[in-house]
């Protein structure tokens, strides 16, 4: 494979943000899935904010752009910091991805041998590169989308409709900025996409567009499936209301546990989550350190974010504190970081020519 296209893209940055889902709080309640368009609306110019700054200088490799915007110290340090945040990233990502597992068998073995087990078929398929990643992420796009449309259609039956109205509850203006800030985390994590896949190919802008669409479109049904299922209190009440929702359907004897189909499918979209910013990590560990190679810094992030998840596994507060820490401050930080990126191959470009 020499370059990665517009669907490509899509089908990545779709994968990466259906994991989302599972720990999508319904702490808005109601009116949540109207603040979550509006932060799909405004995810897309975040997404070409993220992207401006490799298609200016095609030259480069993405992780050589801070070095030349604001110099070797300066670039090494910004760089750094992305490549901190990016753990972080990750840690959150995995965690999401397996604390639910506490609610089924209750105890931490069950999430401790996940977490291992998604970070080593994260790290296998992080040491292939981003273009190895897309390839996988093309097929199980398809896996991904048949679990979650047969979970939300085998619940339409069940669903209380009343639970939307009135709609919006208490006007348009009731609108919080905070919700909109909390619920546009998800796309804020298309900036760790459009790095590893600058210089990929062509149309890269055009294909993660779509995918936050789609990824708007897909959030927005499960979060209305989780207030019409578990009513507005319920979907407020759990910390993973897309497991528990899928868990109360009733279909039968012979298939009661329907939460295999969300749970599998997101721990599918948490290994290609993982990967994705395993693959960040140790491209960024390189540029840095200028000693590790790519995949020994793929390597020693996985170790690292096992030894994390081993430590927190064990606390459903410590995890929460976590999340909600990283999305209050996770989309702020990575607005500043792309548009001082943006200012700052703009000033080299004008100073150069």
């Amino acid at each position: 494979m020499s370059h990665t296209n517009a669907r490509q893209a899509a089908c990545l940055l779709l994968v990466v943000l259906s994991g989302w889902s599972l720990t999508m709080s319904a702490a808005d309640g109601r009116d949540g899935w109207i603040a979550l368009l509006f932060a799909c609306a405004a995810s897309l110019p975040l997404t070409v904010l993220f992207c401006l700054p490799a298609e200016r200088t095609p030259q480069l490799s993405w992780f050589d752009l801070p070095a030349a915007a604001f110099g070797r110290p300066l670039g090494t340090l910004f760089l750094a910091a992305l490549t901190a945040l990016s753990f972080w990233s990750l840690c959150v990502a995995v965690l999401g991805g397996v604390s639910f597992l506490r609610t089924v068998s209750g105890g931490q073995w069950a999430v401790w041998l996940l977490a291992a087990a998604v970070l080593l078929c994260a790290a296998a398929a992080a040491r292939g590169g981003i273009l190895r990643l897309v390839l996988w992420t093309e097929p199980v796009i398809w896996v991904v989308a048949l679990a979650l449309a047969v979970s939300v259609l085998l619940s339409f039956r069940q669903l209380d409709w009343q639970q939307l109205l009135p709609m919006p509850a208490a006007g348009w203006r009731a609108l919080s900025a905070r919700a909109v800030l909390l619920l546009s985390v998800p796309f804020g994590e298309v900036f760790y996409a459009a790095a590893l896949l600058a210089g990929t190919g062509t149309q890269i802008r055009t294909g993660l567009l779509r995918g936050c669409v789609l990824a708007g479109v897909l959030l927005c049904l499960l979060y209305v499936r989780n207030i019409c299922l578990l009513g507005e209190a319920g979907a407020q009440a759990v910390l993973f209301p897309s497991y528990t929702a899928a868990s109360v359907l009733k279909f039968g004897e012979s298939f009661q546990r329907s939460e295999v189909l969300i749970s599998g499918s997101l721990i599918v979209c948490t290994v290609a989550r993982a990967a994705l910013l395993l693959n960040f990590f140790g491209c960024g560990m390189q540029a840095v350190t200028g000693r590790f190679s790519v995949q020994q810094g793929v390597g020693l992030g996985a170790i690292a974010a096992a030894v994390v998840c081993t430590l927190s596994a064990g606390s459903s507060r410590a995890f929460s504190e976590g999340l909600r820490l990283y999305q209050q401050a996770f989309l702020p930080l990575v607005l500043v970081a792309g548009l001082l990126l943006l200012l700052g191959t703009r000033q080299n470009k004008s100073s150069s020519e």
